[in-house]
């Protein structure tokens, strides 16, 4: 329902500012993800909805989220409110083509996931949120590898 952007901490210049787009209802995973981003050196801009139907909106652009910038990654909660993570990739056409890393409190939810939607075994977190789960999502996608590979090191 409601959006709100994180400024990033100035990081070195050879790093690029990656567009993250966090959806979830849960404030305490919000800040510890944004903890260990910071903690990571990601330079990042950071939008927040807290849950599925705005989630839907912000990737179709509709509304308060005309114009809004395409995020490099999508970190969806499985579990929101008014639509599920499911529904919401469910009600966005071309979804399976979304840089998304689904996040969720169990993996029995994994399998299924998958199975509908083809995601990379490793675009999948189990909360809490780490870094080393963190660098594996980005490694699923070949825009922020290079990323992924700046922070290894």
């Amino acid at each position: 329902m409601c959006i709100w952007q994180v400024l990033p901490i100035a990081r070195p210049e050879s790093m690029r500012r990656i567009q993250l787009l966090v959806a979830e209802d849960n404030y305490a995973d919000v800040y510890w993800l944004k903890m260990l981003l910071d903690q990571m050196g990601v330079v990042y801009a950071l939008s927040v909805v807290t849950d599925g139907e705005s989630a839907k909106e912000f990737l179709l652009k509709r509304g308060q989220y005309e114009g809004t910038p395409d995020p490099d990654l999508i970190l969806l909660d499985l579990n929101l409110p008014r639509l599920t993570g499911v529904d919401v990739l469910r009600q966005v056409p071309n979804s399976e083509k979304l840089p998304v890393c689904i996040m969720t409190g169990s993996s029995l939810e994994r399998e299924a996931v998958q199975k509908e939607f083809g995601l990379r075994r490793l675009a999948y977190i189990i909360k809490p949120v780490e870094r080393n789960k963190l660098l594996n999502c980005f490694r699923c996608y070949n825009h922020l590898w290079p990323i992924a590979d700046e922070l290894s090191r």
